[in-house]
């Protein structure tokens, strides 16, 4: 078992003063003129929308207070397999309790699930019952955040076989639930066809926020031949990041590495276009979805750990990995799936999702995005206990 020590983000001022003299002293570029009525996000990022944030994180954003609420639980680094993995533990007062592994992708961060810990974790504090409460291990993905850095880009599998070693060897845990959107998802996915209990690791059970499944695996309905023309158009319209991130992730580092505003408003298109922008009074403004200070703390977490080029990696790695990628098997684990209705990639038929998992639960919500736990908090986690409980009923045995 690796030795487990414990970790305490504390970031230089300096580089804190750095960053902020760097945002006041950008040098904007021109801007198109827009018309009444035009989409002012349909060329990127829209500078005005950009400004209003900057001039916020200038003059009123305090890195000092996020810091001090990122160390409110118990964090960690540990050695696994040679690499540096930074993760939170917090564990429940429920007996005999389930654990979950909940992990992110990018442009995220652990930030996203802060909303969720306390409802997870101690749900009598929300109405709910103490001993429906479960233990959290909330991992920063390899190249991100306060993790090591890889010397060559990995794949979502390649994480998914530390995190089953840092939960079975060095946390000691004979099963847990993966969790996880975007990358997470992807990594969970792994979790319950590599590493599931029944294939010697500890995974029994996986609950997804996003559909990690194979688009080319062959569509038999025209409601999921509608769906598959619907994902790819979808993805030839805003799949630019993704292209240059699996493919010249270097040069677009190059570009990034010394200007924290150019990071932000390549982090901040995504959170303007995939999360659910509507406003109770029918505006569409993506601070409807997440605060300023919300989305300005997920941008920092990249900026003083130096890891934005580390993280577009895992693009590369992906598709590295796809290309010798076995014969797809269906996952038998028993699967929970969330579907939040302004999810960028969106969710197939269950038909079609049915023929990639062994669905046991599925929950359609109002609202919520990409980002569901940083968006909706509470409910995300409701939706992750009550799996939870499931699985630890016996319910699908």
């Amino acid at each position: 078992m690796s030795e487990i020590s414990p970790f305490r983000i504390e970031i230089p001022q300096s580089k804190i003063d750095r960053i902020i003299e760097r945002v006041r002293a950008y040098q904007w570029p021109h801007a198109p003129v827009w018309q009444r009525g035009e989409d002012r996000w349909s060329m990127g990022t829209d500078q005005a929308c950009l400004k209003e944030l900057c001039d916020h994180w200038a003059q009123s954003y305090d890195w000092r207070k996020a810091e001090e609420h990122l160390n409110t639980y118990p964090q960690f680094r540990a050695q696994v397999d040679g690499y540096d993995i930074h993760f939170l533990h917090v564990k429940t007062a429920a007996t005999n309790a389930e654990t979950v592994l909940l992990t992110h992708g990018w442009p995220g961060s652990i930030w996203e699930f802060y909303g969720c810990i306390e409802p997870l974790t101690h749900p009598e504090k929300f109405r709910g019952q103490i001993e429906d409460g479960v233990n959290i291990v909330v991992p920063s993905l390899l190249g991100y955040g306060f993790s090591g850095k890889p010397e060559r880009p990995v794949s979502p599998a390649f994480v998914a076989r530390l995190w089953d070693k840092l939960m079975c060897d060095t946390l000691g845990y004979e099963s847990y639930i993966a969790q996880g959107g975007d990358f997470g998802a992807m990594v969970s996915s792994f979790l319950g066809s590599h590493h599931s209990v029944a294939a010697g690791g500890g995974c029994k059970a996986v609950h997804l926020n996003m559909f990690a499944g194979i688009p080319g695996l062959p569509t038999e309905t025209r409601e999921e031949n509608e769906w598959l023309a619907a994902y790819t158009a979808r993805l030839e319209r805003e799949g630019a990041y993704f292209y240059i991130q699996r493919s010249k992730p270097q040069t677009l580092s190059f570009a990034m590495l010394d200007s924290p505003v150019g990071q932000c408003a390549w982090i901040f298109e995504k959170f303007h276009g995939w999360t659910d922008r509507r406003g109770a009074d029918g505006s569409d403004n993506v601070f409807n979805a997440l605060s300023k200070d919300k989305i300005l703390t997920n941008v920092m977490i990249y900026l003083v750990t130096d890891s934005f080029n580390t993280a577009t990696w895992m693009y590369r790695g992906f598709i590295e990995y796809a290309q010798t990628m076995p014969a797809f098997k269906k996952i038998d684990v028993p699967s929970g799936m969330a579907i939040f209705p302004k999810e960028f990639i969106s969710w197939p038929p269950r038909s079609y999702v049915e023929r990639h998992y062994n669905v046991k639960r599925w929950t359609e919500f109002q609202r919520g995005g990409h980002f569901a736990a940083l968006e909706t908090g509470s409910e995300f986690a409701k939706d992750v206990l009550a799996f939870s409980q499931q699985i630890k009923s016996g319910a699908f045995a």
